[in-house]
């Protein structure tokens, strides 16, 4: 690595750090001390408990955090360079506006990796952990495993689809039972086998069907095969405590769970727009560090030599402000089908690439 690059990259770590620890001090003490304190204030807990509550809020704190503080980071970063003419220095010795800004675009690459991550492996485990200790708090028990319209679809890798669709009006976890139970069975990746049964029974390792009827499908036809008191299916659905682990909120779900709990949704005929847009945004707005990082590059390098801290943070703010305005509204548009749900996620980050993108261009002439 050279020694101009190492250089940059050092002056634009440190404000970044900076960034992070600032905005999620800010995004902690609006919302998450709030209601942490309310807890603690109404419900007899304890402090381990407490500071417990407080670590699995942070993961998804940092997610929304990275791209704000990517943002402050880089435009103070070149905002010192240039006041103390370290980049005419640069320009002089043969280095362009766009090699100079290669470095915030790799900080920028990194942390939207680092977040798709955290957002990915961390946040889901998170957040489900999280609402069992509130409810536990709340309610003196833990999480109900019993719920209605239970949907479970796992996917087969080989052939890119479901491996089968399961639904039931009640499930109970806890007694291994379900009622009005409809089995979807799928065989190279097409619908093969449909069971109706009033309900199942998790018996000697396996699921018994009771009161129901069997029906082989083809296309375009629907072949009813027999009727039966008992039946044992072959297919795995997994034990009851692994099909509750499955079955979480749609924030508690990776990118994988949550799309094959749209496909599920959407076999059933809903649309899943919203969800939809979720599974876009999980991935849009990490992204956002990078698209930060393009836009603000230039901005640094444009401001005037003598322009403050202030100068920088005020400008961050603004353009975070537009963001999520953008983001917000964007998200309702998708979620009401106004507009493709991609677009509803990735709305904002295209409006800033289009403008970063046109910034870098201007900066380079």
């Amino acid at each position: 690595m050279k020694i101009y690059f190492r250089y940059i990259l050092k002056e634009l770590v440190q404000p970044f750090l900076f960034g992070i620890a600032a905005f999620s001090a800010i995004w902690l003490g609006v919302d998450t001390l709030f209601r942490l304190a309310e807890i603690y204030a109404t419900w007899d807990i304890s402090v381990w408990l407490l500071l417990e509550l407080f670590a699995l809020s942070l993961p998804q704190v940092i997610v929304f955090t990275f791209p704000m503080a990517t943002l402050l980071g880089t435009i103070l970063g070149y905002s010192r360079l240039t006041g103390d003419n370290e980049i005419t220095a640069l320009r002089a010795g043969g280095f362009s506006m766009r090699k100079l800004i290669v470095p915030a675009l790799l900080i920028g690459l990194v942390t939207s990796l680092g977040a798709i991550g955290i957002n990915e492996f961390v946040v889901p485990w998170a957040n489900h952990r999280y609402a069992r200790h509130v409810h536990r708090i709340e309610t003196g028990e833990e999480l109900p495993r019993s719920q209605s319209d239970f949907f479970l679809t796992p996917l087969d890798g080989e052939y890119d689809g479901p491996d089968f669709v399961l639904y039931a009006r009640e499930f109970d976890a806890d007694t291994g039972e379900m009622t009005g139970v409809i089995l979807q069975e799928f065989r190279e990746g097409r619908p093969h086998l449909l069971i109706e049964a009033e309900g199942a029974l998790w018996r000697n390792e396996d699921w018994e069907f009771y009161g129901g009827r069997m029906y082989e499908l083809r296309p375009g036809e629907r072949l009813p095969q027999m009727e039966f008191d008992e039946y044992v299916i072959r297919a795995d659905l997994g034990d009851p405590e692994a099909m509750a682990e499955l079955d979480r909120d749609p924030d508690e779900m990776n990118l994988r769970d949550l799309a094959g709990y749209i496909q599920a949704l959407r076999e059933q005929g809903r649309e899943a727009l919203e969800e939809r847009v979720l599974w876009h945004q999980n991935l849009a707005i990490p992204f956002a560090s990078f698209i930060f990082a393009l836009l603000a590059a230039p901005l640094g390098l444009g401001q005037q030599r003598g322009g403050s801290s202030a100068t920088g943070m005020g400008l961050s703010v603004v353009i975070i402000f537009i963001y999520y305005g953008i983001m917000t509204v964007a998200d309702v548009l998708g979620t009401q089908g106004t507009i493709p749900p991609w677009l509803g996620a990735w709305l904002q980050n295209l409006v800033f690439l289009t403008l970063g993108l046109i910034l870098i261009y201007r900066t380079g002439k």
